[in-house]
């Protein structure tokens, strides 16, 4: 075999381990670690097969108290972008998942960080001082945005950002995939306005007053998106249980001002719900609030379109003192 020949082999093998690294590259998806499943989901619309979206919590959680677990570390240390919820929603965790992953891209200010929330309109920001006495509350507003078809729609140009700064070459995709994630959020929030109408005619008749009452203010924006009012909270403090006191007085304020229904995430506690049913006389709806693999609110429209009906229906039943 001459030399010239050898070269001309040799050319050819680093031509093709080049080429072959390169179509790697370019096909390797990015790798997004998001905190919510709803965030997951608009990561997973938005970028499509560009990317692999996957979030660490399991919808079963309740959002404000997780344990930042070693596998929350690994994912995150593995991952091209990190986008949580913000608004104070994870303080109790992912600042330690993050300091723990040693992945510096995805930190606080970091090309791979995302904090979906500060392109959300947030709601019932506190006025005046904050200490721990007044419960779990959020100094930059109401962090459960994602229940908000419109509002998990405006959390995604914080998504194109940080997507657009791990894979520059398809920052155009990510703005177009934003852009149809956004129609496909504003035809879901029509839907489940329609389903919602019965309420609204109850809110009507109630002089304008709202009909539910939630366990914590956490279904804030998802009625806000749909002209309803929320007649408060059991909790007399966030993330506090109630006391037998306070249960009492807000149920007698509740059934005196036309509430007709009680609505609760899935993961608050049983009894105490039961309980504030017992004395109301007011129907209970307990419903999930993020997507749960394997259930019937396995995607975000199922989820939107079971809470809606969960709700409806339980004011077709009147309450007792209704």
């Amino acid at each position: 075999m001459s030399f010239r020949t050898v070269l001309r082999s040799v050319f050819a093998l680093v031509c093709t381990v080049v080429t072959t690294g390169m179509s790697h590259q370019a096909s390797a998806k990015v790798k997004v670690v998001t905190t919510v499943p709803e965030l997951a989901y608009a990561a997973g619309a938005i970028g499509g097969d560009l990317v692999e979206a996957k979030a660490l919590l399991r919808g079963r959680e309740n959002p404000h108290f997780v344990d930042a677990v070693p596998e929350f570390t690994r994912l995150t240390a593995e991952a091209d972008v990190v986008c949580i919820v913000g608004l104070d929603l994870e303080i109790g965790y992912m600042p330690a998942v993050l300091t723990r992953s040693g992945n510096a891209k995805v930190q606080p200010g970091g090309a791979g960080y995302c904090e979906a929330g500060k392109s959300v309109q947030a709601i019932e920001k506190p006025t005046g001082p904050i200490d721990r006495s007044m419960g779990d509350v959020h100094p930059s507003g109401n962090p459960h945005f994602f229940l908000s078809p419109k509002a998990l729609a405006a959390s995604g140009a914080t998504i194109v950002a940080a997507l657009s700064a791990a894979d520059p070459a398809h920052a155009q995709a990510y703005r177009q995939g934003h852009a149809q994630f956004e129609k496909a959020m504003m035809a879901l929030d029509h839907e489940i306005d329609v389903i919602l109408t019965p309420l609204k005619k109850l809110q009507k008749d109630n002089g304008g007053r709202g009909v539910i009452i939630e366990y914590h203010r956490e279904f804030s924006y998802f009625l806000a998106d749909h002209g309803l009012l929320s007649s408060g909270s059991i909790e007399e403090k966030p993330g506090v249980p109630p006391s037998a006191g306070r249960l009492a007085e807000v149920a007698l304020t509740a059934k005196s001002s036309g509430v007709r229904v009680a609505l609760a995430a899935d993961y608050f506690p049983k009894k105490t719900l039961d309980r504030f049913a017992e004395l109301s006389g007011i129907p209970l709806v307990i419903v999930p609030t993020m997507i749960q693999a394997g259930t019937k609110t396995a995607t975000y429209d199922e989820l939107q379109r079971h809470i809606a009906r969960s709700v409806v229906e339980a004011t077709t039943k009147p309450s007792q003192g209704h």
